[in-house]
């Protein structure tokens, strides 16, 4: 069965690739090696600020003779230049948030295929940063939190039901939206802290209910996995 590697921008999206998606992944018989890899920046760092840092952490895997299975947990939010996406410029012309992360995704296709032609890649932005899927379950994900905090979020998730589209502005993304509430209650809201506690009470089943963008790339990369092996015996 063909390794799989899940790149990301940060700390809490490993451990919550560690967390969340490893148990999940050989709960649906992905009995292969499962990796997150943080991105890399040029003096220390790590995160989506440019390209280049994307595409030198990629470009070993491209050449590991396993031909691993490759793919991305990217936030959308963060993606706001050149720089960091090329072609970012034509994909923010459509309004449509799907076209406009297909788009994106295509981009990172392009990035990817410029070091090596690679088949066994799977782009995926997240749609719009992690901290959507932390709005899958509020009742469970924050039931440690402050009464005042759950019930916020509650009613958060109450009038956007499809958590996926809260929006990406800069006072509407989901991230800022949590800033906001900790701060109203006098508490503060730390992603590497929190987060993937409260991914982790919310439950991978909850979030992949509420998350059908999520959801969609999860069930491809099984998909792929599984046809790999099987095109093997």
């Amino acid at each position: 069965m063909k390794h799989l590697y899940i790149i990301v921008e940060g700390e809490t999206e490993l451990e919550f690739v560690n967390r969340i998606l490893k148990p999940y992944f050989i709960s649906k018989g992905l009995n292969t090696h499962i990796q997150g890899l943080m991105i890399t920046m040029k003096g220390g760092g790590h995160g989506v600020n440019n390209i280049e840092h994307f595409k030198k952490t990629i470009k070993p895997l491209l050449y590991n003779e396993n031909e691993p299975i490759i793919t991305t947990m990217i936030d959308h939010y963060g993606i706001n230049s050149e720089k960091k996406l090329p072609n970012y410029t034509n994909c923010i012309k459509e309004l449509d948030i799907e076209k406009r992360i297909f788009c994106m995704e295509q981009s990172l296709t392009n990035a990817v295929n410029s070091i090596k032609e690679y088949r066994f890649f799977i782009p995926n932005i997240v749609r719009h940063e992690m901290e959507t899927l932390l709005f899958a379950n509020p009742e469970k994900g924050f039931e440690l939190e402050k009464k005042e905090i759950r019930n916020e979020i509650i009613a958060i998730c109450a009038e956007i039901p499809n958590i996926e589209d809260i929006n990406c502005t800069p006072q509407g993304a989901p991230s800022k939206r949590l800033i906001k509430i900790y701060n109203n209650n006098n508490q503060k809201y730390n992603k590497a802290s929190l987060g993937v506690d409260i991914a982790e009470l919310a439950g991978i089943d909850s979030i992949l209910q509420k998350s059908p963008r999520f959801k969609s790339w999860i069930d491809k990369i099984i998909q792929v996995v599984k046809e790999e092996k099987e095109n093997k015996q």
